[in-house]
This record gives C-alpha cells, structure tokens and sequence, in this order.
C-alpha cells in the first residue's frame, strides 16, 4: 500500500489509530518523515512527493495536512505531483482555483516547493515560478528531450516536442524497447 492511501477516506477503513479520521489517516505519513529524520539527521534533505488526483483524496484534508507538515517543517521540499500543473479545482471549498495555489499560498517556512504537471516550455517553467513554486519537476519533456533544462537555459522561448511522437522518435533519443513498450499504455504519448 502507498503510504499516500492511508490519507484516503475511500480506501483507509481501519478502525485504529491510522484510520477514521484526518489526523489519523495522516498519522503513518507523519509518522514515517519523523522516523526517517531521526534516523537520518538534519543534513538529509527529505522531500514528499503529493499528488492529490489518486486513491480518491480529498484537496481539503490534503492542505490542512500539508499545511502542518510545512509548519513544523518536516520535510526539505514538497514535489506537487500534478497531472496538469494549471488543473483548476473543479468542486469543493478551492472551487475555481489552481490546484496549485492551494499549496503555494501555504506558510512554507524553509520548504520549498515545486510542481510537476504537463511542463512543455521554457514559458510554462517560468510561469510556474512566477505562481510561487520555488523549483520546477519535469516529466514528460524530460523523456523527449533529455536536454530541455539546457535548452530553456539557453532560450526562454523553448518549446519540447509535440506529443504524440513516433516510437522512432524515442529510440532515436535512447529509449529502449522496454521503456517505449511502457510509454505506449500512456495515452497521447506515442501514435
């Protein structure tokens, strides 16, 4: 089990002290940064990687439990894992606004924050930072073009390929067979 679907409300049924309630179903999560901090030491960079889109969490609890870990600064960075960093919140107290903002508006202390999310373009990184991101992740681009962060340095107008592209085009670039095998369950990636 991912530790993220212990937050869940839909999945998390035990009747414990790791279940029912918010607190309770963030407790393993705590609870395992804490561990790994004591065991670790102050000089290892943790980070928690969030993404709000599975196991049927809800955005609400997510940011008050964020919120905490940020306070008490748990953790060195938190990765917004977003299958689209400029998702809006389609129901719910955050209605009407980016997913995004629900986090980045947060206290962070000495967190940083980054977001992760359909990043084609040297533009949409900047937009990410100037939406109060402190670092941007890259998925996608990255596989397509595994020099995009040295192309967006060189040129703020920089644009990663296209998708779909051909499974020629991946080996081209050193994907293997395997990996492209992968990438073909992925819809839109590959025609």
């Amino acid at each position: 089990m991912d530790v993220s679907e212990f937050m869940s409300p839909l999945l998390n049924d035990r009747t414990d002290k790791y279940g029912g309630s918010t607190e309770n179903r963030a407790r393993l999560t705590t609870e395992v940064i804490e561990g790994i901090r004591r065991a670790c030491g102050s000089d290892f960079r943790i980070g928690r990687r969030l993404s709000d889109e599975r196991y049927g969490l809800l955005l609400e609890e997510l940011r008050d439990i964020t919120a905490e870990i940020l306070d008490r600064e748990l953790i060195d960075y938190l990765d917004l894992a977003l299958w689209d960093s400029a998702q809006i919140v389609q129901e719910g107290a955050f209605q009407g606004h980016a997913v995004l903002s629900v986090f980045t508006e947060l206290p962070r202390r000495g967190v940083r924050v980054g977001a992760a999310g359909k990043i084609m373009s040297a533009q949409r990184a900047g937009q990410l930072l100037e939406e109060g991101c402190d670092f941007v992740v890259i998925g996608r681009v990255g596989i397509l073009q595994r020099d995009f962060p040295w192309q967006v340095q060189e040129s703020p107008l920089h644009e990663g390929p296209k998708l779909p592209v051909t499974a020629q085009y991946l080996r081209s670039g050193g994907l293997s067979g395997r990996f492209i095998n992968y990438l073909q369950g992925w819809q839109t990636f590959i025609y």
